[in-house]
């Protein structure tokens, strides 16, 4: 096998060739039409990523009949990153994720992965979508029990994680430099406003105003903290959402070696709403 064919679960370069859109500040990459009548998945990035690291689902979901779209958030996924970037907030990237839900034709069900979790519920808490999805979820501030964590320093963006912090968190891989590299050349600084939102559970999400169905997932691979035992489903619970474990799955569920696990349960959960 060649070391090339070895990676390929890290290679996200079809995300290239999809048309995209600017939205509110952002781009909105749009894969192939799905069957008249389903939800549209909007896909939201977390911290340091875009819309290139759902470059799999994109492909799956499409083979599948199920229309797919991806955000690049302001200032993320090779966006110009603005003098007043450092100052992005939650709330800036949840007006994006609703402008990118306005935009879409038909129902949406919004996805949103670790960071990325906190801009999709604050956009199913102002809009009417048809679900939700969680993946790996920064809690919201009102979690019951939620682990605060150190705040970074403010004024300057925040370096994306070195290789070894890509190994051990995102992949949990540790160990394998190259696997790490694929991940990092794609990667982006992240706002320290946006990045202690979560840190410092600054974003409260009122249940009583998401009235659609959901999915949380749990990776089971995942440090445990930012992850500690339990978050994943309480967030699950708190939201009234459904609530799967992946045992075998790190953080980065959608690209990691093994991606297909986690694609296939959402695909199941939205055949059933």
């Amino acid at each position: 096998m060649s070391p090339d064919h070895a990676l390929h679960h890290l290679d996200f370069d079809f995300v290239d060739t999809l048309s995209a859109q600017p939205v509110a500040g952002g781009r909105m990459v749009t894969g192939l039409a799905g069957t008249p009548g389903r939800p549209t998945l909007l896909w939201v990035p977390g911290a340091f990523h875009g819309a290139w690291c759902y470059a799999h689902y994109l492909r799956f979901f499409a083979a599948r009949g199920v229309a797919c779209a991806a955000l690049d958030l302001p200032g993320h996924g090779g966006l110009p990153q603005t003098a007043d970037f450092a100052r992005t907030t939650v709330a800036d990237l949840a007006a994006c994720v609703m402008a990118a839900c306005d935009r879409l034709c038909g129902p949406v069900i919004v996805a949103g992965h670790s960071m990325g979790a906190l801009p999709a519920l604050l956009c199913a808490a102002g809009r009417p979508v048809a679900g939700v999805v969680l993946m790996a979820p920064s809690p919201p501030a009102n979690l019951a029990g939620a682990r605060a964590l150190p705040a970074v320093p403010a004024g300057l963006p925040v370096a994306p994680p070195n290789l070894l912090e890509i190994g051990l968190r995102f992949l949990a891989e540790p160990g394998m430099p190259d696997e790490a590299a694929r991940v990092a050349r794609r990667l982006c600084a992240e706002s320290p406003e946006v990045i202690n939102d979560r840190y410092r559970l600054r974003v409260p999400v009122d249940p009583a105003r998401i009235q659609a169905p959901g999915l949380c997932l749990e990776a089971g691979q995942d440090t445990p903290e930012r992850h500690p035992p339990g978050q994943d489903r309480a967030v699950a619970a708190l939201f009234g959402f459904d609530y799967l474990l992946l045992p075998g799955q790190p953080h980065c569920m959608m690209y990691a070696r093994g991606w297909q696990q986690s694609a296939q349960a959402i695909l199941d959960w939205t055949l059933h709403l």
